[in-house]
């Protein structure tokens, strides 16, 4: 898995430019390290560009979890009030459908779940 991959698709996810993702660059370097020690073996391409996209989501969970991604409240466009779903909520929504989506290739566990999910012995 490409850090450049990660990081591309991570700008897609959160809006950010990739100016401004410099900042995050440890949180993402982290994730990345996390999800290629869970990878299965020998992935197709195709498989590994999903465990990019996958850590691109998780690092995007991770980084609106660590507080002020919330500033946004709601905004006025002409007549019309907008009140966008608040950052943190959209990102545990993303990373929940991903988890969901990586499970035939990344072993995460419950890892960003507030489920149980299982148990291994």
């Amino acid at each position: 898995m490409s850090l450049k991959g990660v990081i591309d698709r991570f700008t897609l996810v959160s809006g950010l430019e990739m100016k401004d993702v410099s900042r995050y660059l440890p949180i993402i370097e982290d994730c990345r390290l996390y999800f290629e020690e869970r990878l299965h073996d020998d992935l197709s391409e195709a498989d590994q560009r999903r465990a990019e996209h996958a850590c691109a989501v998780y690092a995007f969970y991770k980084i609106s979890m660590m507080g002020s991604a919330d500033a946004l409240k709601s905004f006025r466009v002409g007549d019309v009030q907008m009140e966008p779903e608040p950052l943190g909520a959209y990102a545990e929504r993303l990373w929940a459908e991903e988890r969901e989506s990586i499970a035939d290739i990344v072993d995460i566990g419950n890892i960003g779940s507030g489920i149980f999910r299982s148990v291994r012995v």
